[in-house]
């Protein structure tokens, strides 16, 4: 190679990997003439742990961003690959990976896309805003000095201030009731009902294009949330998932009081769970699965139109699964990607595609965490193998782990539901471990659980590398300090973003 290649990193965030075979045909179609691995598993079943792991390479035991107060700063993968001579660029609509948090730090160019902006050519007030409150440790005072001085520094003021209207507006949504009752997605209480993953592309599309006249490679990371709650396709989408169209409160109560997590287990256990509301749940996911393909096919085709698809390693995956209704190995029925380590949250699309490889299907498990060896230090051995998993590093054992983070507030925000969910997610660790045949679990609440070739089996009966390697890992999470209470300004910001 001249150079290195361009890498398009696509994180669709919350895609579980049988939908993702059903209902994205062009990332099967890209998957189908490059390389599909087919028991790709992610290092954790929550957005902030996983990220860490993308990004470092490690485990969370071994990377310790685990809770829901912790930084993504200072991760190693931008840093490497800018040393190499990489234009680093972010964009993400996810909540965790993006100012908030630092995560955009190594980045030399980052842009925060769940706001609720009106002006795309304008500030992001949204990402200023979580950018400031980093800076300024929550102090409110402190970031509306510095949002305004950036707003009147700005190319074009008056349509930032706009901006900062629309933010603000949705700021005093999340909080009061009366204004979530106007019938416009700026007052809904879940700022995800704003985000169009058409932003992400087309600020994608934008750096691509630019990226075509100059004579370095870049790195793109984008995180597209529209498989992650709420889920809501156009219309024409519902009508071919659902068989008809859904009102605006009507979606969202299948967002808000089906779909969420802690709703649902509250639903579970008083035993008031709709069959049909849980199918349309699973309907709209679909439709939202179809909706980021379609953007996939877009940035694939820019890719080709400015030449640079010949020189470009992309890589679609998701940074975890998600439960739609299913009971998982646990024996709880769950929603969403709280309170459990099921195969639907572990198991996640992955496709690595490049000229330079062939078509073919790995059934290997391979954990995600080995895309940071692909993307760096392995990546030319990598691409001249034709992706040869012997190529990298030898893992015969990979793991998906669970870790406790923190935020005993959860316990006032849901007393429906039992202490026994919650502390799954405030304070238990878990860990399943992945062979070719076998996948073990156990956590620290004394559970233990095997399954072989889909059938569940006795733990004693599996094999005892992989019933070690879970005992190692989980060892290794209790070894991180205890989970810290988040302060009264985290508990608002993570409100603010639709994760409490």
């Amino acid at each position: 190679m001249d150079r290195p290649p361009n890498i398009v990193f696509l994180v669709w965030d919350a895609c579980r990997l049988d939908y993702a075979r059903e209902h994205a045909r062009t990332l099967c179609d890209l998957g189908s003439s490059n390389l599909w691995f087919e028991r790709a598993v992610t290092p954790a079943p929550w957005s902030l742990p996983a990220h860490a792991s993308l990004f470092s390479g490690q485990y969370p035991h071994e990377h310790g961003r685990t809770e829901l107060g912790d930084d993504l700063d200072g991760l190693p993968l931008t840093r490497c690959l800018s040393e190499e001579g990489y234009t680093c660029y972010g964009v993400s609509a996810n909540g965790f990976a993006c100012q908030r948090t630092g995560f955009h730090d190594g980045f030399d160019e980052f842009h925060y896309t769940r706001g609720r902006e009106r002006f795309d050519d304008a500030l992001a007030v949204s990402g200023a805003v979580l950018g400031h409150l980093r800076e300024t440790d929550g102090s409110k005072p402190g970031v509306a000095i510095r949002t305004t001085r950036s707003i009147l520094a700005h190319e074009k003021p008056l349509k930032s201030l706009v901006n900062a209207g629309a933010v603000g507006l949705g700021a005093a949504a999340v909080r009061l009731r009366p204004l979530q009752r106007i019938p416009h997605p700026l007052c809904a209480a879940d700022s995800g009902y704003v985000y169009s993953s058409r932003a992400n592309t087309a600020r994608l599309e934008t750096i691509i294009r630019r990226e075509a006249e100059t004579q370095t490679p870049f790195f793109v990371f984008a995180n597209y949330m529209d498989t992650h709650r709420p889920y809501k396709p156009n219309q024409e989408t519902q009508r071919r998932h659902l068989g008809r169209t859904l009102s605006r409160s009507e979606l969202e109560r299948l967002n808000d009081d089906v779909a969420d997590p802690w709703a649902f287990i509250a639903a579970v256990e008083n035993e008031m769970v709709s069959d049909d509301d849980v199918e349309a749940v699973r309907g709209l996911y679909a439709g939202e699965v179809e909706t980021v393909d379609e953007q996939l096919q877009r940035l694939l085709e820019t890719l080709d139109e400015t030449g640079q698809r010949e020189n470009t390693l992309v890589v679609v995956t998701s940074d975890h699964g998600e439960n739609l209704g299913e009971t998982d190995e646990r024996g709880e029925r769950r929603m969403g990607h709280e309170s459990s380590v099921s195969d639907s949250l572990a198991r996640v699309p992955l496709v690595v595609a490049h000229p330079a490889l062939p078509a073919r299907t790995i059934e290997k498990p391979v954990s995600l965490r080995r895309l940071f060896d692909i993307f760096t230090q392995h990546r030319e051995r990598f691409l001249d193998a034709g992706g040869r998993l012997d190529s990298l590093p030898s893992e015969p054992i990979v793991t998906c782990q669970y870790p406790a983070a923190g935020g005993e507030h959860l316990y006032q925000a849901h007393p429906a539901v039992q202490d026994a969910a919650l502390q799954y997610r405030v304070s238990d660790h878990a860990v399943v471990a992945y062979g070719v045949d076998w996948r073990v679990g156990l956590d620290t609440t004394g559970a233990r659980w095997a399954v072989a070739d889909g059938e569940s089996c006795s733990f004693d009966a599996a094999p005892a590398r992989l019933r070690e390697r879970a005992h190692e890992q989980l060892s290794g999470l209790r070894h991180l300090s205890d989970p810290t209470e988040l302060d009264d300004p985290q508990v608002s910001q993570l409100e603010a973003l639709g994760y409490m």
